[in-house]
């Protein structure tokens, strides 16, 4: 069944703590492109090692109603709303042949908007990073930027397919990153493989990976560390490839620069082998 409401995003409220990462409800922004295909099968396929409940979602852009000046807007309205009921429709087929259970919502608004309100009551969202906003000079989409700016719980991207999570990348900076206890909990989940990367730069980062590794095999993980020299978009875009899933973590540098905005974790994002989970940092 197909639900048809509208919310507006809230904007005064604060990125909520994640003291433990759950994986119960995931919401699941779907559109005509191909890197949303990748999203459902990534989501569905997951589903059950996570025991998830998918909400896939399909937002009837309001502001491309009249995108074409000499179209009534309620003939391009009707349209976008029924590729939207198409796509859901799609969607579901491909949650119940795998038997996870899934609501599909149509709704009507500004994606990100409408996205990022909706994170709320959810544990994660995948979606692709490009979709119908589009990519240009390796940055992330418009709808996917402002969703990781805005989100109340952690994004995975998707980039390229990919139909499994044995094996995760986590990329530190320092002990106390969110992504480390993203990765844990999500590494108990699925029995898999975490690897722990720093990449040098003044200091010797090996004490501070040999600890974070500690944590993970406490709880019984299977762990390895790598410790590397070079650019750090290097070192985990040309690793990305032999792992299933990275996992890291971005923050604000200044008050006047965004999240992304030429960060690591965009240029990763772009250019990584396989999806990237970005994991808000809490000051």
């Amino acid at each position: 069944m197909v639900s048809l409401y509208v919310k507006h995003l809230d904007t005064s409220s604060n990125i909520r703590k994640l003291d433990k990462m759950r994986f119960d409800n995931v919401l699941v922004p779907i559109d005509t492109s191909t890197l949303s295909e990748a999203a459902i099968e990534l989501a569905v396929h997951s589903g059950g090692d996570f025991k998830t409940h998918l909400y896939f979602v399909f937002v009837a852009d309001v502001s491309k109603y009249n995108e074409f000046g000499s179209i009534d807007a309620n003939i391009n309205a009707l349209k976008i709303k029924t590729e939207g009921k198409l796509a859901l429709e799609n969607a579901a087929k491909r949650a119940e042949a795998m038997g996870i259970p899934y609501d599909t919502i149509l709704v009507e608004g500004i994606p990100w908007q409408v996205i990022s309100e909706m994170s709320k009551e959810k544990d994660m969202i995948i979606m692709g990073v490009t979709g119908q906003g589009g990519i240009a000079a390796g940055r992330v989409g418009t709808t996917a930027e402002k969703v990781i700016e805005n989100s109340y719980c952690p994004v995975l991207t998707i980039k390229s397919g990919s139909s499994k999570f044995d094996s995760i990348l986590l990329p530190i900076e320092n002990e106390h990153m969110a992504a480390i206890d993203i990765a844990l909990d999500s590494a108990k989940n699925i029995k898999g493989k975490v690897t722990v990367l720093a990449v040098k730069g003044k200091n010797d980062p090996s004490a501070l990976v040999e600890k974070v590794a500690a944590r993970f095999a406490a709880e019984g993980i299977n762990v390895d560390t790598k410790v590397a020299q070079g650019n750090p978009v290097d070192v985990i875009v040309s690793m990305s490839g032999n792992y299933d899933l990275v996992i890291m973590g971005t923050h604000k540098r200044s008050m006047f620069k965004k999240i992304l905005n030429g960060s690591i974790a965009e240029r990763v994002m772009t250019s990584a082998a396989c999806p990237v989970t970005i994991v808000r940092d809490i000051d």
